[in-house]
């Protein structure tokens, strides 16, 4: 396989912008986290260096973009980037919780009964049938395995170029829902709504004691492959069934089961993923709005080195006495 060596700030956008933006992110959960006095467990910190070598060999070996085995290595580096781009931003919502104060869920209930909605009767409508609530758990965790989905989608159709945008946008939406959850933190519906005492599903248990710990001090060592999902507003559940739409709307054959499986998972936040219903129009939007920058960004970058390899016009020729 044909290859030679690059460098970040060489390589073709979007790709140069989404690794940018990944090394930033890092160095700020790092310093952040460091600051902050949190450490990660010893197999953390192997999976912490894994990803390190990973990323300084996708770096230092840069593909040619031409043959399907070279594409097939750019689908390996999206999926790594993915991954990257999870993690740190679920470290990045846990120090914003850290250093966050009070909790914004009677907000968050004010502003779902003013526009109509009562999630303790959505929820039990849900509970009641247990085929709805079965469709709804499916779709709810089908973005574990979404991501494979798209990207195989994008490498069958031969649009790579689309797997960096796509994730140029995925990055965009998750730095702006963990900004925004830093102002609007909550526990989420179930700890706002249920009982105290009340058996809470599996996710909400787990969500509700990472909140608790950091906010307690008790957590202070993070394990990078147990990290749970903290925000509420906005739902970046909701913000990713789009993007996951979006990314794969190339694969023309495949946008009505793709349209099926994330619509069944961006209604499923608000039932089963503990989120208010404004979380998931907040998403929504955030999900919206870097898909447009996204869009705008790669065809800015793209269009500049064209521009710049246009020679100039030749100016007006002075005629005069000497």
């Amino acid at each position: 396989m044909a290859g030679h060596h690059g460098d970040v700030f060489s390589l073709a956008p979007p790709r140069s912008m989404v690794w940018t933006g990944t090394l930033a992110a890092a160095a700020l959960a790092w310093l952040a986290g460091y600051l902050s006095g949190l450490t990660l467990t010893p197999d953390s910190r192997g999976l912490a260096l894994a990803f390190g070598l990973s990323a300084l060999l996708c770096l230092l070996w840069v593909p040619n973009a031409s043959g399907r085995i070279a594409q097939l290595v750019r689908m390996i580096e999206a999926l790594l980037l993915f991954a990257l781009i999870g993690v740190l931003g679920a470290v990045l919502s846990y120090l914003a919780m850290l250093h966050s104060s009070g909790f914004a869920d009677a907000l968050l209930h004010r502003m779902d009964h003013a526009l109509g909605f009562d999630w303790p009767a959505m929820r039990s409508y849900v509970e009641r049938r247990d085929w709805l609530f079965l469709a709804f758990e499916k779709g709810y965790l089908a973005c574990f395995w979404m991501p494979l989905a798209v990207f195989g989608l994008l490498w069958h159709a031969q649009r790579i170029g689309d797997v960096y945008r796509y994730l140029l946008a995925h990055g965009l939406a998750l730095a702006a829902t963990v900004g925004v959850f830093f102002f609007f933190p909550a526990r989420a519906t179930f700890a706002f709504y249920l009982a105290p005492g009340a058996p809470l599903p599996g996710n909400a248990r787990h969500y509700g004691e990472i909140i608790a710990g950091l906010r307690d001090g008790t957590l202070t060592t993070l394990d990078l492959t147990n990290l749970g999902g903290i925000i509420t507003f906005p739902s970046f559940h909701a913000a990713m069934a789009i993007l996951f739409v979006w990314g794969a709307w190339p694969a023309r054959h495949f946008r009505a089961p793709m349209l099926v499986v994330n619509g069944l998972m961006w209604l499923a936040a608000v039932p089963l993923g503990g989120h208010y219903v404004v979380d998931v129009i907040a998403g929504s939007a955030i999900a919206a709005g870097a898909i447009v920058l996204a869009v705008r960004l790669a065809r800015g970058a793209a269009a500049a080195p064209a521009a710049a390899s246009v020679p100039a016009a030749p100016g007006p020729v002075a005629v005069g006495a000497a």
